[in-house]
């Protein structure tokens, strides 16, 4: 009777672990048509997820090597090449037909416009990494639901908040200042820079950024230094939520094209995506007691 008291206990146990663990531990996942990562509590996500289809075997890769990772076990590998486009099934959106190509996950919880909201990441580009301008390459974006639309390039367009951007040898913090009417928005993109590409090869680069809301102010941080402070409202328009979106994005990819012809193969590699309501909850230079993610 003991002996089977204790074998109850233990397989409850190892049940309960692998139930947390489910939903407490990094690692990819396939369910339907979306494939994305799972993520840990302390990150602010429950999971970031890839809505297109079809993924290529080579365009996520989740890697578990503590000495490569910016912090913990784990980090992540990005490869965007020629030709991947993708399409939402149902026929919502479709890259192919709207001169894109992306492999970018989308982050859940969504986050209401409100108070200071606040996200982090690590990335590191490849040392093959080249810019494609006057093609929009972007390594992290928030957009918007329920927000404005418009055109743009003689395409329809839902135009995001911020995309962080290559573009020569730059990367750019770039603020959408939309006006005008909520139906054909008006979209005027505001760059600051962040750092040099070329110093953000085979090294890892921290960036973070804090839409607030409540104060009308917007500032990003590289490695802990500020780098941007605009002293105006991120948002015109009040969308119902907003939401982070990582990994390789490029829109307009005809206007290389037309100069270059193939489009070349871009890898980036992320780790430590986080998002909070402080700089505190999202950028480990500013605090170095912030738990790491795997």
């Amino acid at each position: 009777m003991l002996i089977k008291i204790i074998a109850t206990f233990v397989l409850l146990h190892l049940n309960n672990i692998s139930f947390a663990c489910s939903f407490n531990c990094g690692g990819t996942y396939t369910k339907n048509s979306e494939y994305g990562l799972k993520t840990t509590s302390h990150s602010g996500y429950k999971k970031h997820a890839f809505y297109y289809m079809p993924k290529k075997d080579y365009s996520h890769k989740y890697i578990k090597d503590k000495s490569k990772a910016r912090a913990g076990k784990s980090y992540q590998r990005f490869e965007l090449r020629d030709g991947d486009c993708f399409y939402k099934k149902g026929g919502a959106w479709n890259d192919c037909k709207m001169n894109r190509e992306r492999f970018e996950f989308s982050s859940k919880p969504r986050q209401k416009p409100k108070g200071n909201q606040c996200y982090g990441y690590s990335i590191k580009l490849d040392k093959s990494f080249k810019s494609v301008s006057p093609t929009n390459t972007d390594l992290g974006q928030v957009h918007q639901t329920g927000g404005p639309k418009g055109t743009a390039g003689g395409l329809k367009s839902f135009p995001p908040l911020i995309q962080i951007g290559a573009k020569n040898n730059d990367l750019y913090f770039g603020w959408h200042k939309l006006t005008g009417n909520v139906n054909n928005v008006i979209d005027t993109r505001i760059e600051y820079k962040l750092a040099k590409i070329n110093e953000m090869k085979d090294v890892w680069t921290d960036i973070s950024f804090c839409l607030d809301f409540e104060n009308k102010k917007m500032k990003a941080w590289v490695n802990g230094k500020k780098k941007v402070e605009i002293n105006q409202s991120p948002i015109n328009f009040t969308p119902e939520k907003i939401y982070f979106k990582y990994g390789i994005y490029r829109s307009f990819i005809s206007r290389y094209k037309s100069i270059y012809g193939k489009m070349p193969t871009q890898i980036v590699f992320y780790d430590e995506i986080r998002r909070g309501t402080t700089i505190e909850d999202v950028d480990r230079n500013i605090n170095p007691k912030l738990k790491p993610l795997d």
